[in-house]
């Protein structure tokens, strides 16, 4: 677990309300789409894909505002169905998950135990940066956790 602070970056961003018991039906072809659109000529993928949460509070049927967003070199043209806008700095706990992602609520669960017991107040905002993805072998998946503290 490690303190960071993460510059702004221009993003494609793609916006719906989902649960954690839909997180992985409810985008659909999204994730795919938005990379597609991201790699058209003069947009240029500049990063990994993050997914940016609002609201979740661990309960598998509480509605929150998920934005899967596509790091870009430059906001120009079309933007198609996503829209341009700029992932805000943000200062946070970090901490890396290796494996599959059903897996990600219990570095979940250790990353806000060790803030509660820290004293570091989240203010409801958390991404998850996706450094590999790995559809047939998930044990080797790289994500990495940003949750938003309180300054």
């Amino acid at each position: 677990m490690e303190k960071k602070s993460i510059q702004k970056t221009t993003v494609l961003k793609y916006s719906l309300t989902t649960t954690l018991a839909n997180i992985m039906t409810d985008p659909g072809d999204v994730p795919n789409e938005i990379m597609n659109k991201a790699m058209e000529p003069g947009l240029g993928v500049a990063g990994p894909q993050v997914w940016a949460y609002r609201g979740v509070d661990g309960k598998p049927d509480t509605p929150f505002q998920l934005e899967i967003c596509q790091p870009i070199v430059e906001a120009k043209g079309d933007a198609g169905k996503f829209v341009f806008c700029e992932l805000p700095e943000m200062t946070c706990i970090t901490e890396i998950h290796k494996g599959p992602w059903k897996k990600l609520g219990e570095t979940y669960g250790r990353i806000f135990g060790e803030m509660g017991r820290k004293g570091i107040i989240p203010t409801g905002v958390s991404r998850e940066v996706y450094h590999t993805c790995d559809f047939e072998n998930e044990a080797n998946n790289v994500t990495e956790i940003q949750i938003e503290i309180q300054q």
